[in-house]
C-alpha cells in the first residue's frame, strides 16, 4: 500500500506472508560422520568444564577424572581430544522436518523534493520473522545448552564413542560425533533499517555532471531462538564460532561518478563494514563457546574501508570498454584464527566477508552487436 500526502513524499507500507516446505536434499540427504570446521571437547584434557557440566555431555566420574589428571586413573584411559581442533559430526537430512513459516512487514518512506529536484532519498524499516527455519544447531550451541542446562534437546546431539568417549570417529555407531543434521529451529528474527539516497549536481557547460549514491544497512536485530519456547541470541554487531557470518551494525557503499559529455565516466567507491564483536564475549550462555578463551582470540575486528576506482568509455556505439582498481589503498583483510569459527573452506585465516585479494586491476570490454 502507498500513499502521497503531498507531491514531495510517499509512504508505503507491505506485509508478506509465505510458506516454504523443506527441499529433497533437506529431507533426503545421506547421513555422513565427517569432519567439524572448529573445535575442542571441553572434557578432553586440557579440560574446560565442570564435572557437574562433563556430565549433562556424557562423561563419566570416572573418565572425567581421568581427563583432570591427563593420564589413566584407576584402569580408565582420559578421553581423547579432537585431533587438530576438529571433532566429528553426523551430517544429513531429516524427513521429519516440517515447512517454514514466515511473515514479513515493511514500513517506508520516499523522499523527492521539489525545491531539489535531482535528490531522492528513502527509508525503509524491515521486519522479518522465520518459525520453524530449517536449519542445524551450532556445534557450540549445542556443547554450551547441553553442559549449562541437561536440555535433552542439545544432550541428545552429543553422541560419545562407546570406546572412548571422545567427539572423534568416522562412522555411525562406533565413533563419537555432534548431530547437525537438519532440524526445525524455533525461530529466526532479523530487523534493521534500508537507507538510499542520491543527487545528481550539473557542472559548468562542457563538463557534464556529477552523480553521487548511497545505499547503507543498519541491523537492528538477528536473533535466533534454537528450542522453541527457550532462550534466544542476537547476533547484530557480533561475529564467532555460534553466529558464524560477520554481521556489523551498519554497512554501506557510496559512490561518485562523474559523467563527461565525452562518452566517457569515472567514478570513485567507498565500502564500508562496521565493526564487530566475538559472540562469546556477550556473556549469553547460548554463544558461549569452549574453544575460545576471552579477549585471547580476535576478541573484536575493526571497521573496515575500501576505495575502488573505475572509468568507462564508449568509443562507439556498440563498443564499451572498462578500466579500474579495486581496493586502491591495498587494505588486508583481518587475520582470524580458527577458534573464530568463521573462515570458510580454503581461505587464508580470513572471513569472505572481507576483500581477501588486496589491490586487484582489470580491464574488460562489452561489444553489442
Amino acid at each position: 500500500m502507498q500513499y502521497a500526502p503531498i507531491q514531495d513524499v510517499r509512504l508505503r507500507v507491505g506485509y508478506d506472508k509465505a510458506i516454504r516446505a523443506p527441499s529433497v536434499i533437506e529431507l533426503y540427504n545421506p547421513e555422513l560422520v565427517a569432519l567439524i570446521a572448529s573445535g575442542n571437547d571441553p572434557c578432553a584434557p586440557p579440560v574446560t568444564f565442570s564435572q557437574a557440566q562433563c556430565a549433562h555431555l556424557g562423561v563419566s566420574a570416572a573418565q572425567y577424572a581421568s581427563s583432570v589428571a591427563g593420564h589413566a586413573v584407576n584402569g580408565v584411559n582420559p578421553i581423547p581430544q579432537c585431533i587438530a581442533g576438529q571433532c566429528s559430526q553426523l551430517t544429513g537430512g531429516n524427513t521429519a522436518l516440517q515447512p517454514e513459516q514466515g511473515e514479513t512487514y515493511t514500513i517506508g518512506v520516499n523522499f523527492q523534493p521539489s525545491f531539489l529536484p535531482k535528490f531522492t532519498a528513502s527509508l525503509d524499516y524491515w521486519h522479518i520473522l522465520v518459525e520453524h527455519e530449517v536449519n542445524v544447531l551450532p556445534a557450540a550451541n549445542i556443547i554450551s545448552g547441553c553442559a549449562n542446562s541437561g536440555n535433552p534437546v542439545y544432550c541428545s546431539a552429543i553422541v560419545r564413542a562407546p570406546a572412548t568417549g571422545g567427539l572423534q570417529g568416522s562412522s555411525l555407531g562406533t565413533g563419537g560425533y555432534i548431530v547437525q543434521t537438519n532440524v526445525n529451529l524455533g525461530s529466526v528474527l532479523t530487523s534493521g533499517i534500508d537507507m538510499q539516497l542520491a543527487y545528481t549536481q550539473d557542472l559548468p557547460p562542457g563538463f557534464g555532471n556529477v552523480h553521487f549514491d548511497m545505499n547503507g544497512t543498519w541491523l537492528q536485530h538477528s536473533i535466533t531462538t534454537p528450542v522453541p519456547g527457550g532462550p534466544s541470541y542476537d547476533c547484530a554487531g557480533l561475529f564467532g564460532f555460534t553466529c558464524q557470518t560477520v554481521n556489523p551494525r551498519w554497512h554501506h557503499i557510496f559512490r561518485t561518478t562523474w559523467n563527461t559529455p565525452w562518452d566517457a565516466s569515472a567514478s570513485l567507491t567507498w565500502r564500508y563494514i562496521g565493526a564487530v564483536g566475538q559472540d562469546a564475549n556477550t556473556g549469553n550462555p547460548l554463544l558461549a563457546n569452549p574453544n575460545y578463551q576471552f579477549d585471547e582470540y580476535n576478541p573484536r575486528i575493526g571497521s573496515f574501508s575500501y576505495i575502488d576506482l573505475e572509468a568507462t568509455w564508449h568509443p562507439t556505439k556498440i563498443l564499451t570498454v572498462r578500466a579500474g582498481a579495486n581496493n586502491v589503498l591495498d587494505r588486508n583483510p583481518p587475520l582470524l584464527v580458527a577458534q573464530t569459527g568463521i573462515i570458510a573452506g580454503g581461505n587464508a585465516n580470513t572471513s569472505d566477508a572481507y576483500d581477501m585479494f588486496g589491490r586487484q586491476l582489470f580491464v574488460a570490454f562489452t561489444a553489442k552487436f
